[in-house]
């Protein structure tokens, strides 16, 4: 009897553990796609789509997930803007870039000039 008990609260105990490890690691797997998903974002907006970041994104975005997009203004030729991205778990990753223009070339200046 003590046997089986002690069987069975190992076999609880790792049981624990292996939902703990798998919490883990979805929780981790979700913020990897999340920091991808702004990056993907930044990217689409940076080729010159624009308001269709979010839009291009969300087409194949799986339930639960949110995009935001924000562009803030900071001065004529320059602008903020913002890719934030909510997971299932409520984990929120939010990066931002610059996006600056001349006169001569109202292209986007690479980052670092």
């Amino acid at each position: 009897a003590i046997a089986a008990l002690l069987f069975a609260v190992s076999v609880v105990g790792l049981l624990q553990y292996r939902q703990k490890l798998q919490q883990a690691f979805v929780h981790q797997w979700q913020q990897r796609q999340a920091w991808l998903l702004a990056y993907q974002q930044l990217a689409i907006y940076a080729a010159g789509q624009g308001s269709e970041a979010s839009t291009l994104l969300k087409r194949d975005l799986p339930s639960g997930w949110q995009l935001q997009l924000t562009e803030q203004i900071q001065t004529l030729a320059c602008r903020r803007v913002s890719s934030t991205v909510t997971t299932p778990q409520n984990y929120q990753t939010r990066l931002n870039r610059w996006f600056c223009f001349t006169h001569a070339n109202p292209r986007v200046v690479r980052e670092g000039h």
